[in-house]
């Protein structure tokens, strides 16, 4: 096997397991499973493998602007991105989580006391 076909068969693979993937996380929005503002940064994750398994020149574009000498270098280095940005999403998802069960916490607190003086009257 040459490596063109290997490389073919490569991109053919990364395009399939791309399109399935869009697919799912879709799926996963419409049956309400996973809200759409989380879902944005794994429908860009994987738009951009399909785009990068469709046109594999743009990581050699993107490893010739970043003076990268290997594009696989590149690759891995665009994925090292995509799972920062990744992370930081949802860590923010996280601390808006954090602040808003402090809150209900508080107000559960405040109601049970509430409801104990109501019910010692």
């Amino acid at each position: 096997m040459t490596e063109a076909n290997i490389n073919y068969s490569l991109n053919i693979i990364l395009i399939i397991a791309s399109v399935c993937f869009f697919i799912f996380i879709v799926n996963m929005v419409r049956t309400k499973k996973l809200e759409l503002k989380y879902a944005l940064t794994w429908l860009l994750t994987s738009f951009s493998f399909v785009v990068m398994a469709v046109f594999p020149q743009t990581i050699y574009f993107v490893a010739k602007i970043l003076h990268i000498e290997l594009p696989v270098n590149a690759l891995f280095l665009c994925v090292i991105f995509l799972l920062l940005l990744m992370v930081f999403a949802l860590t923010v998802a996280v601390s808006r989580q954090a602040i808003r069960i402090k809150k209900l916490i508080q107000e559960i607190g405040l109601l049970r006391e509430e409801i104990r003086k109501n019910s010692l009257q």
